[in-house]
Parts: C-alpha cells; sequence; structure tokens
C-alpha cells in the first residue's frame, strides 16, 4: 500500500485543500480522502481505517515519502 498527500488545491465547501492517495500495489485500486492541510497522523490512519482497511485489509507494507505526518503517528 503505497499513500501520500497532494495539498495546494482549491477549497471544498468543508476547507479541504488536499487529497490523502491510498494505492494498493496488487490491485492498483486507488482510494482518495479529501483532508484539510492541517491533517495529523492519527486523521490520516483513521482515513485509512474507514475508507481502506475493510477493502483491502492490513497491508505488509506502507510506502510514503515520509512525510512528518506518517512518521510522527500513522
Amino acid at each position: 500500500m503505497s499513500l501520500d498527500f497532494v495539498f495546494g488545491l482549491p477549497a471544498d465547501d468543508h476547507g479541504n485543500t488536499g487529497i490523502l492517495v491510498f494505492v494498493c500495489q496488487l490491485s492498483k485500486m486507488v482510494h482518495l480522502a479529501p483532508v484539510p492541510d492541517t491533517v495529523t497522523g492519527e486523521q490520516a490512519a483513521r482515513l485509512f481505517v474507514d475508507g481502506v482497511f475493510r477493502h483491502h485489509g492490513l497491508p505488509e507494507t506502507f510506502v510514503s515519502d515520509r512525510d512528518p505526518r506518517f512518521t510522527a503517528a500513522f
């Protein structure tokens, strides 16, 4: 499972200016979650559990760009 943030987008109705992107490396299935630029590692983990875990289960590995949000609390 790889994951990354994309920020700098126009704000939506809820003030989200970013997207958290999850990609299953096996199936190539993509899951997108809107996030504010202040999203924490704990919030990112909750988005994973709520939106990705139920479809793919717990992956053996996570691949990220070592964003502080991931290394801090995910």
